[in-house]
């Protein structure tokens, strides 16, 4: 399998950065496709000797950027530029635009666990939950909106194609990763119901271990979900903590686990309405969850022209979001997925990590260890003129 090509698509991003060097590591024929040469730059600092490519992803004059590529992992995902009706055609072209690759065979397309809701229940029936997923955002109706459209197409035109709806991921360079660190060292922070629901999370190596099982196997090609299945909560954060040296976090009661979970459950724009009008100021009515997703629901059905003048009057008077959302006057100090049950299945069999070298467990530890050594200590340059001064004290 390793002579056939495997195009990266979003190469420069956190999970396909990693693909891109774990396919190189392991002997792989992997080509980065970038939009600019900025991100060709940032994939050549990954991996020196990597096919990198520039340039966009349809066909133009007849050719293709992909047109020799017979597996393509699609890890990209189309701007809206500030209008989600635009991501909706945007991403329709994106995903028709790599079908027209000459070579193309399999496409495996990354969507994500939030086409189950951000809260997601429990489920009494798994096979009706995983086959008639219903997202509670736009974030997740436009990607399951892709997923499927993405699965039609490549039908369509005869091309193998697998679905992995993707978890949180989490490893050193990782955003979330940075997140349970930062919560980690919050003396407040208490995590809900100690940590014992499922996590709905996948370490980034594993995720590029378990991508190079797949396309090593005969597994069938379909929809999956991709994460580490029995993973808890408390076990995700115990790993950062123990890692780095720090105080295991203290859970939060089941009482309190309840209320904050009860909130996110009951959160609507009526609720949110009434809330608002116990206390009156605007800017937390306008940033509620509820009210925000109704807002993004009426603008993808707005035209464009309407949307893209609105974003520019937008930008100029400089609206910014907010950090945590207000929900029935509860402020909730952390996102749903905390709270969340475990998405259902099938799940993607993961592949193990190695016992020593790139992607074992002690590698993975050190990475993190160096990741949180560079953005946790303070780092103030001294100007030349008092390092001068410094160096002729030393004299």
């Amino acid at each position: 399998m390793t002579n056939q090509r495997v195009a990266v698509t979003g190469a420069t991003g956190q999970v396909g950065a990693t693909l891109v060097k774990r396919l190189h590591a392991q002997g792989w024929h992997v080509v980065a496709a970038t939009r600019n040469a900025l991100g060709a730059a940032l994939v050549h600092a990954n991996v020196p000797d990597c096919d990198i490519r520039i340039g966009g992803l349809s066909r133009a004059d007849g050719k293709h950027l992909l047109d020799d590529c017979e597996i393509v992992l699609n890890c990209a995902i189309a701007s809206s530029g500030g209008n989600p009706r635009a991501a909706y055609s945007r991403n329709r072209a994106l995903i028709d635009g790599l079908l027209e690759a000459k070579s193309l065979r399999w496409l495996v397309h990354f969507s994500t666990v939030a086409v189950f809701g951000e809260l997601i229940r429990e489920h009494s029936d798994e096979r009706d939950a995983f086959e008639n997923p219903r997202p509670g955002s736009e974030y997740g109706r436009s990607k399951l909106y892709v997923e499927r459209y993405a699965a039609r197409q490549a039908q369509a035109r005869g091309v193998t194609a697998t679905m992995l709806r993707l978890g949180h991921v989490y490893g050193a360079g990782i955003g979330r990763s940075r997140e349970i660190i930062e919560l980690s060292r919050d003396p407040s922070f208490r995590l809900p119901y100690d940590g014992r629901f499922p996590s709905n999370a996948i370490q980034v190596d594993t995720l590029a271990e378990s991508i190079l099982a797949l396309l090593g196997s005969d597994a069938a090609r379909d929809t999956y979900s991709f994460a580490e299945r029995a993973s808890t909560w408390r076990r995700i954060f115990d790993w950062h903590t123990e890692a780095l040296g720090l105080a295991p976090v203290r859970g939060l009661p089941q009482e309190e686990s309840d209320r904050m979970r009860d909130v996110y459950a009951r959160a609507s724009v009526p609720r949110e309405v009434a809330a608002w009008m116990r206390g009156l100021p605007i800017k937390r009515l306008v940033r509620s969850p509820a009210m925000f997703d109704m807002a993004l629901r009426i603008l993808v059905r707005t035209p464009t022209a309407i949307t893209s003048r609105v974003t520019s009057i937008n930008r100029r008077v400089g609206a910014r979001g907010d950090v945590g959302s207000a929900l029935g006057g509860f402020r909730a100090p952390l996102p749903a997925l905390y709270l969340s049950a475990g998405m259902p299945g099938p799940f993607l069999d993961l592949g193990s990590a190695p016992a020593t070298g790139p992607a074992s467990e002690a590698e993975r530890r050190r990475e993190l260890q160096e990741w949180y050594h560079k953005w946790s200590t303070p780092r103030i340059a001294a100007s030349p003129r008092l390092e001068r001064a410094a160096a002729g004290a030393r004299s």
